[in-house]
């Protein structure tokens, strides 16, 4: 399989997840957000089905998987009792398991963003028949960074509204943060229209709209993805980490309504 028809796979994946059927389930759960020690952390298991084999499992069938390899390895499963005590377990783990379960479903959709990231740049590299290795894994990730390409280290930024765009930073020390967006855009839309609005502000919510449409999209069950105008940014700048910084620096300017 190409890299274009992984793409297209992994997208049509991301666009078959109930993402308003989990949220209004696990909203209110909670009850596990204690940093986890690292024999719990799922980045391995996650990268090992959606990057490594690309077996696009739906959240039930890996997180079940995963529970299964905690409770089978001794040294995580004494990692797990340890952690537990924390908690009142009534339930011979249905009341934990619930809030370890939630607490993995933000990790899961995060990581699959990312992933996202990978998954388009690796085909944009092969379209532009550019010549660069790709190397996302837990290792990586466990340090803050999400894809390394030569020399440069990524890291992708979740940006909720256009005044955190404005405030935001395209690099942090040796690593250039990938801002993306998920901006209520009903909201932006009522916004920008609004007799209340002043006429400025109006004008920076459509011109947030603008920047968000050529960036990002967004697929029917309301995933955000990284658009390919984007990407292509990223890409044709590989060579000059500095003017990738100043594209990205350019494209916060644009999400915050100032450019």
């Amino acid at each position: 399989m190409n890299s274009y028809e992984n793409l297209l796979k992994y997208r049509n994946f991301l666009a078959s997840i109930p993402l308003q059927e989990y949220r209004e389930k696990l909203k209110n759960v909670k009850w596990v957000e204690q940093d986890l020690p690292e024999l719990l952390l799922p980045q391995e298991s996650i990268f090992k089905y959606y990057w490594e084999e690309k077996s696009f499992l739906d959240f039930e069938n890996w997180f079940e998987n995963f529970w299964e390899e905690l409770n089978s390895n001794q040294d995580k499963l004494n990692e797990m009792k340890k952690f537990k005590k924390y908690y009142f377990d009534k339930n011979n783990d249905g009341w934990f398991k619930l809030g370890f379960k939630a607490r993995m479903y933000r990790t899961w959709t995060a990581m699959l963003t990312q992933l996202d990231f990978c998954y388009m740049l690796a085909y944009l590299l092969d379209k532009h028949k550019k010549i660069f290795k790709i190397i996302c894994n837990a290792e990586l990730d466990k340090k803050g960074i999400d894809l390394k390409i030569a020399n440069i280290e990524f890291a992708v930024s979740k940006l909720s509204h256009r005044k955190e765009a404005r405030s935001a930073s395209a690099s942090r020390r040796n690593r250039i943060n990938i801002p993306y967006a998920v901006f209520n855009i009903e909201e932006y839309e009522r916004l920008s229209q609004s007799s209340r609005v002043k006429p400025e502000n109006q004008e920076k919510y459509k011109k947030s709209l603008n920047a968000y449409q050529k960036y990002f999209e967004i697929l029917n069950n309301g995933f955000v993805v990284f658009s390919e105008y984007y990407m292509e940014q990223i890409v044709n700048n590989l060579e000059n980490a500095e003017r990738l910084k100043e594209f990205i620096e350019k494209m916060l300017r644009e999400l915050s309504g100032e450019f």
